[in-house]
């Protein structure tokens, strides 16, 4: 009995031990890395920043819409020795006369007519505050690029790990099955010492693969801002969207690239300064209005106290007649600015247009590769469990069962990075079409 609760304790504590382990060990999904990485990652927060500046600078206050309202005030005070003679004959002399003098004014200047520079400035800040918000976009996007990509790397790591993995069980069942046929003379020294190398060799890459998934990791805790020393684990599958048309994802990119939005962008804004640059060959109209309180009192003089209070409005009317032609001259530059920006958007779109039309190549290969790779492998698989059973009963060589244990390895190879590959790809369609950051949602 006593054995019995030894026993029935003890497997209890392992029990727990093993659901203690696998409940702080997090399970991180694709989806949960973009989540933790749109929290934490510092270019992000850095993008975002620049995006509320940007929003914080597209008002009418500053465009120049609403007049400037200035508030003044002052207190002066002085001690005065003071001789005076008349011409009368009468002479006032003072040691430490006091003067007090007191100020205070408002005032309000508003211009209401610059040759509509302030439409054009409003313009310009709208723009730029669009440029930011695409800007934050496409810095979203690209991490949230980076995060899947190093997420489903860590998932091809993992999967290579598991085929070298038993890639080293069936090593380790070669030598043992070696080891029999020598000890009854069936093998030589040479089969032996050929087994352990393959084994060793086997291990050797088991380690080199330890060491990838380990960066990959790393990487990956980076990426989300997080301790790289994180524990996690992942879905260690790689599913892949096959059903991604081309002419959908053109149709979309049109409007919603991130590179072709800072593009047109760009250009409204140098519309916009061309217009700036013209206000500055119209008048300028300005109200001004203002109220002014004076004070002052003396401890000497003919006058003891006196006080003025003034209230005073008016227009001012400003044209420039000549500028040595610089408005002229910055004319000239806008236009070109303009003509500047409709090459870089042509350019944009003729990049783009060659990215989306690369990537979807990628993709439709690595789907075909994603097939034909399938089918490797699963005859790879079945080939060195017969291979297995062939060298049991010494029915095949050595050689060629380390040809097929190299065949299952490579063929897994090529279909974990097609996988990769295709979703890669997938990733980098979505990104170019602007549907990245929806798509994870």
């Amino acid at each position: 009995m006593k054995n019995l609760f030894k026993k029935y304790f003890g497997s209890l504590l392992l029990v727990i031990l093993i659901t203690g382990l696998t409940n702080a060990q997090e399970v991180l999904t694709p989806q949960d890395a973009v989540k933790i990485a749109l929290e934490n990652n510092y270019s992000i927060k850095i993008a975002k920043n620049e995006k509320n500046i940007a929003e914080n600078n597209s008002s009418v206050g500053n465009a120049g819409f609403l007049p400037t309202v200035d508030a003044s005030g002052s207190y002066t005070r002085s001690s005065n020795d003071t001789k005076q003679n008349y011409s009368n004959g009468q002479t006032v002399n003072v040691n430490g006369a006091i003067n007090k003098n007191y100020a205070a004014g408002i005032n309000l200047n508003w211009t209401i007519f610059d040759g509509l520079k302030m439409f054009a400035s409003l313009d310009q800040l709208k723009e730029l505050k669009k440029i930011g918000e695409t800007s934050y976009k496409k810095v979203v996007e690209q991490n949230i690029s980076d995060v899947l990509a190093t997420y489903y790397d860590i998932a091809r790591q993992e999967l290579l790990l598991q085929v070298i993995k038993k890639n080293v069980s069936i090593s380790e069942e070669r030598l043992k099955i070696v080891e029999n046929e020598k000890a009854v003379g069936s093998a030589s020294k040479f089969d032996l010492l050929k087994a352990q190398v393959d084994l060793n060799t086997d291990k050797s890459a088991l380690l080199k693969q330890e060491q990838s998934l380990q960066v990959a990791r790393t990487t990956l805790n980076r990426l989300l801002g997080r301790d790289i020393n994180s524990d996690f684990t992942i879905q260690d599958t790689i599913v892949v969207n096959k059903n991604l048309t081309f002419s959908d994802l053109k149709s979309v990119t049109l409007d919603k690239n991130s590179d072709l939005m800072i593009a047109k962008q760009n250009k409204n804004l140098s519309e916009a300064q061309l217009r700036l640059e013209r206000a500055d060959l119209m008048p300028e109209i300005s109200l001004n209005l203002g109220y002014n309180y004076t004070k002052s009192e003396s401890g000497a003089g003919f006058f003891i106290s006196s006080k003025t209070t003034a209230f005073s409005y008016g227009a001012t009317v400003s044209l420039n007649l000549f500028n040595g032609l610089n408005t002229r001259r910055r004319m000239e530059n806008a236009k070109v600015g303009i003509e500047s920006s409709e090459y870089s958007y042509n350019r944009s779109l003729e990049q783009v247009n060659a990215d989306l039309k690369n990537m979807y190549l990628k993709y439709a290969n690595s789907i075909q590769l994603i097939n034909l790779e399938s089918q490797n492998y699963k005859s790879a698989e079945e080939n060195v469990d017969l291979a297995l059973e062939k060298l049991r009963v010494g029915a095949i060589t050595p050689l060629d069962f380390r040809t097929s244990q190299k065949d299952m390895l490579d063929a897994k190879s090529r279909l974990v990075s097609a996988q990769y590959d295709a979703k890669t790809a997938e990733t980098e369609l979505l990104k170019i079409s602007g549907q990245l950051i929806k798509s994870v949602k």
